[in-house]
């Protein structure tokens, strides 16, 4: 494709256009001409033949055997009817053929050969003659020579095609041109924004993640350069996941495997010294540290699966009032243990569409999360609330202190962990929450409240799309 750029291609097209715009016009504007003027010459002949016969009518007096003396009556009034009709040519012919005026000017033979005969007499014929354009033939019959003779005229019936491309095309072509010269900075300057556009694409491209384009207008490149910036907002969202994820992967990993190769050197130096005992309860370290970092990989593992959607259940209609009831029955032995009190607010009318094992997951370790930091005889509050169009599971618990804002929005996040926190986990509890309720069109949030903090998991009734 020689045209690679949409700038030539529109160049292109607005100059096609202009040529078969202009061979349109030029082609209508000559079959109009034409048709016009071949009325006109038409409806005239009868006044022409009147006019003919008028002129002769004098001479049909001349004997035939004065050549001499007709033709010199002819030749004086021929001046007058050639002016008269603005005849390019013409001849009068004796009955026998023979050319009485200017007889080194022969007809010409296509002529003769392409005569029409009208009711009146008259003969006519049209040819075209590339330096005078198109051209009417006309034989007349007039009174000379008993009214045997007859004249011969060739008339000028259309402008010549030079005079079209002097008088017509050449405007024509310039009022063009000068549509260009307004079209075509205008096409440039429509498609700026596009250049703009493919030179962030490419910056972007080669990895700077920083790269957004600034929409001018709200057209189809201003839509276009907004998808963009919305495009690069979330891919440099998930890679600065990634990294991050990345480098907790790697902290979380690092103390247990440094504990364990502690506890290696401590039971290596106890069976050294026979201390079978020290040694036994050093490995049981180490096989509680490996069952911890087991499960945090097992942890890893389904939340990238969640990143990705990978397909992890069916989805089908669900009760979420249902399932809680069912998680905080089965919480029942933490609940006493810790003495805590239990507060629930149920709304029955909570059945939507959704992935229920992800969901069920979810609010799982929302409930767990809760129980896990709630002090002993603390209080947790567990609620379903229904509306028109979302269902919400609201799950307090009586944290020992008020969260910053930044960690109420990062509490979401892989690995995070309250300032000052102690108790043992994997950290990736309410990721599973918020990357779920992201899943399913929803939304996961924490906020503080009286009784300490008010986690929200909220989820909409029916679903646009089921990933």
């Amino acid at each position: 494709m020689l045209l690679k750029s949409i700038s030539a291609k529109l160049t292109a097209t607005f100059l096609l256009i202009l040529a078969l715009s202009l061979a349109t016009y030029i082609i209508l504007f000559s079959v109009t001409m034409h048709r016009d003027a071949e009325r006109s010459i038409l409806r005239s002949l009868p006044i022409i033949s009147t006019l003919l016969n008028t002129k002769f009518a004098a001479l049909s007096s001349i004997p035939c055997r004065d050549a001499t003396e007709t033709k010199k009556e002819i030749s004086r009034i021929l001046p007058s009817i050639q002016q008269t009709l603005q005849a390019e040519y013409l001849w009068v012919v004796t009955p026998t053929g023979i050319i009485v005026t200017d007889p080194d000017k022969i007809i010409p033979e296509h002529t003769l050969l392409s005569l029409k005969t009208r009711n009146d007499g008259i003969q006519q014929a049209f040819f075209n003659s590339r330096k005078t354009g198109e051209l009417l033939a006309l034989i007349f019959p007039i009174s000379l020579w008993n009214g045997k003779g007859k004249v011969v005229i060739i008339q000028q019936k259309t402008w010549p095609s030079h005079k079209i491309l002097i008088d017509f095309l050449v405007p024509t072509a310039g009022t063009g041109l000068l549509l260009g010269l307004i079209v075509l900075p205008l096409i440039a300057r429509t498609l700026r924004p596009l250049k703009e556009l493919e030179a962030k694409v490419i910056n972007f491209a080669t990895g700077d993640l920083s790269e957004r384009v600034i929409p001018v207008d709200d057209d189809e490149i201003g839509r276009l350069s907004r998808t963009f910036n919305s495009m690069a907002d979330n891919l440099e969202q998930m890679t600065r996941f990634r990294h991050e994820l990345t480098a907790n992967i790697s902290h979380e990993l690092r103390s247990p495997l440094t504990r364990i190769q502690m506890a290696e050197e401590l039971a290596y130096i106890s069976c050294k010294q026979q201390n079978y005992d020290d040694a036994i309860r050093h490995l049981n370290s180490v096989r509680s540290e490996v069952a911890e970092l087991d499960e945090l990989i097992e942890e890893i593992l389904k939340l990238s699966k969640i990143e990705l959607n990978a397909p992890t259940g069916a989805f089908g209609v669900c009760n979420l009032t249902n399932t809680v009831q069912q998680l905080i029955h089965r919480s029942a032995p933490i609940i006493e243990r810790k003495q805590l009190t239990l507060q629930t607010d149920y709304s029955y009318d909570c059945v939507i569409t959704c992935n229920y094992p992800m969901v069920n997951l979810a609010i799982s370790n929302l409930i767990a999360n809760a129980l896990k930091f709630s002090p002993e005889k603390g209080l947790i509050r567990v609620a379903t609330v229904s509306n028109p169009r979302t269902v919400s599971v609201e799950v307090v618990n009586s944290f020992y202190r008020t969260l910053t804002s930044s960690e109420l929005v990062g509490i979401f996040e892989p690995f995070a962990r309250a300032e000052g926190e102690n108790i043992p986990g994997t950290g990736l509890g309410l990721a599973f929450v918020s990357k779920i309720a992201e899943q399913h069109e929803g939304s996961a949030s924490a906020a503080n409240c009286t009784d300490g903090i008010l986690f929200t998991f909220t989820l909409p009734r029916i679903l646009t799309s089921e990933t």
